[in-house]
C-alpha cells in the first residue's frame, strides 16, 4: 500500500524548505505520491506566488508592470531550483513567460502555474515521475468529475513514484480548470482515493489542529484526533485545518488523514478519522472557533406550522438571488435564516428584505446584519451533562450577549450567535471555562 503525501507552500518556500520535505518523502518508501503546493511566502510581507500570477495576468498587456510582477515570480523559481542544477528553470519560465502574455490562456492557466513549476522542480529532486494533474482530474461543468477522474487514472502505473501539482485539473474541454483557493488539499485527496493509498499525510507548518487558533490562544491545546464530521464543521466555521471540500474523496473508502508539521516531522500530528477511536472525557470539545459577516432574517407569521408551502415560498426567493442558506431555524410562528452578507452581489439587503416581505404573507420580517457564529464542535455534545450551563455562564460572564442558538442533529456542535465585535472575546471566554478550567 502507498502513502500520498502533500505538502503546504510553507513547507516548500525556500530551496532549504524543499530539501527537507524531499528528505521526508525518501525516509519512508510508502510515500510514493507527492503533491505540492505553489512556494509560499518566506516572509510576512512577501505576496504568495498565486496572488502574483493573478497580477501578471491582469498587466499582461503592459510589458513595464508585467515585468516588474513577473520578476518577482522568476527570482523565486530560480533560487528554488538551485537544489537542482541541471533543471532548465530558465526555458521553463520563459515557456510560462510567454503562455501567460502571448497566448488566449486563460486565469485558471495562469493561476495553476506555481504549482505546476514546483511539481516539475520538486520531480526532478527526487527522482520520481512528473505526473501533470490534468492527466487525470477531471471536471464537469465547474465540479470535480470523480467518475471521470477514476476512469482515467485506470490508466496509470499505480506502482509509479509520482509528484503531482496540486490546486488544478481540466474541464471536458480539457482546458485548465483551478479548485478554489486551498484546493491542493483536495487534489490530495483526489490521488489518495483514485491510486487506492492507505494513508494521506498533509504537511503544513503547524503541530497539528488545535482546540483554538493558536495565534489568538496562548499555548492552545492540540488535538490528537479529530473525526471526518467534527473537521468539516471546523473547516466551514472558519478553523483554518483544510479545505472543507476535502474530505469528500476520501470520506466513501475511508482513508485516514494525518496533519503534520513538515519543520518538526518527529512530532506526532493530528489523525483525522472517519470515527474517533479514543475519546475521553476530557476530550469531548474538538475545537472553539468563529465566523464572522453573517446576516440574520427573522420571519414571524402567526400560525406558521399550519401554512403549507410558506417556508417553500420563503427559500424560493433565496434562491433566486443566489443566496444560499447557512443555518435555519424555526418554531411554530418563526423562521430564522442565517446567510453570509458576502453572497448579497445581485441586491442590497435593504431591498432584499423588501422583495421578500412582496413575495410572502409574513406578519414582521426583521433582518440583523453583522452577527457572528461561534461554534463549539466535538464528540457527543448532548451526551455532556453541563456542557451548555458552561457556555452560557461563560458567555454571560463576560457579557456577550446571545442571539441565538443551535444544535446540530449529529450532535457534533453547537452554534451561537452573538455580535460581530464580541466573536474573538467570546472565543476566549469558552476556551478559558470549557477547556482550561477542566
Amino acid at each position: 500500500m502507498a502513502t500520498v503525501c502533500k505538502f503546504g507552500g510553507t513547507s516548500l518556500a525556500t530551496a532549504d524548505n524543499i530539501r527537507r520535505c524531499c528528505g521526508i518523502v525518501q525516509s519512508d518508501e510508502k510515500r510514493r505520491f507527492v503533491v505540492v503546493s505553489a512556494p509560499g511566502k518566506k516572509h510576512k510581507t512577501d505576496r504568495k506566488i498565486t496572488d502574483l500570477l493573478h497580477d501578471c495576468y491582469l498587466c499582461r498587456f503592459d510589458e513595464h508592470k508585467f515585468g516588474e510582477t513577473f520578476g518577482i515570480i522568476e527570482k523565486t523559481f530560480t533560487d528554488i531550483a538551485e537544489i537542482v542544477p541541471s533543471f532548465p528553470i530558465a526555458q521553463e519560465l520563459a515557456t510560462v513567460r510567454a503562455q501567460i502574455r502571448f497566448s488566449e490562456a486563460n486565469l485558471d492557466f495562469v493561476l495553476s502555474r506555481g504549482e505546476y513549476l514546483n511539481a516539475k522542480i520538486v520531480a526532478a529532486y527526487l527522482g520520481y515521475t512528473f505526473l501533470d494533474a490534468t492527466a487525470f482530474i477531471r471536471f464537469q461543468g465547474g465540479e470535480l468529475d470523480m467518475s471521470a477522474t477514476r476512469a482515467l487514472a485506470q490508466g496509470l502505473d499505480k506502482n509509479g513514484r509520482y509528484v503531482i501539482p496540486g490546486f488544478y485539473g481540466a474541464d471536458e474541454r480539457r482546458h485548465i480548470k483551478t479548485f478554489s483557493r486551498g484546493g491542493s488539499d483536495i487534489t490530495g485527496s483526489v490521488v489518495a482515493n483514485v491510486f487506492g493509498c492507505e494513508l494521506y499525510e498533509n504537511w503544513t507548518d503547524v503541530d497539528g489542529i488545535y482546540v483554538s487558533d493558536p495565534r489568538a490562544i496562548e499555548n492552545a491545546k492540540k488535538v490528537e484526533q479529530v473525526s471526518f464530521r467534527e473537521l468539516r464543521e471546523m473547516s466551514y466555521m472558519g478553523a483554518s485545518v483544510l479545505h472543507a471540500e476535502t474530505l469528500l474523496p476520501v470520506y466513501e473508502n475511508p482513508i485516514p488523514i494525518v496533519i503534520k508539521n513538515s519543520f518538526a516531522p518527529e512530532k506526532k500530528g493530528t489523525q483525522i478519522l472517519k470515527k474517533r477511536t479514543e475519546v475521553s472525557d476530557k476530550e469531548t470539545i474538538t475545537c472553539i472557533t468563529g465566523k464572522n459577516d453573517y446576516t440574520c432574517i427573522q420571519i414571524s407569521k402567526m400560525m406558521l406550522d399550519k401554512q403549507l408551502g410558506f417556508v417553500k415560498k420563503a427559500t424560493a426567493v433565496f434562491e433566486e438571488y443566489h443566496i444560499n442558506i447557512s443555518h435555519t431555524h424555526s418554531g411554530l410562528d418563526n423562521l430564522c435564516f442565517f446567510v453570509e452578507r458576502a453572497q448579497y452581489v445581485e441586491i442590497s439587503f435593504e431591498n432584499f428584505l423588501k422583495v421578500l416581505s412582496a413575495r410572502i404573507d409574513a406578519d414582521k420580517i426583521k433582518g440583523h446584519e453583522k452577527i457572528a457564529l461561534l461554534a463549539v464542535i466535538g464528540h457527543n455534545l448532548s451526551g455532556k451533562i453541563g456542557v451548555l450551563a458552561k457556555i452560557f455562564n461563560a458567555l454571560k460572564n463576560n457579557r456577550i450577549n446571545v442571539k441565538t442558538i443551535y444544535q446540530s442533529i449529529s450532535e457534533c456542535n453547537i452554534i451561537i450567535g452573538v455580535e460581530d465585535s464580541q466573536l474573538s472575546d467570546g472565543i476566549k471566554a469558552l476556551y478559558r471555562d470549557l477547556i482550561d478550567g477542566e
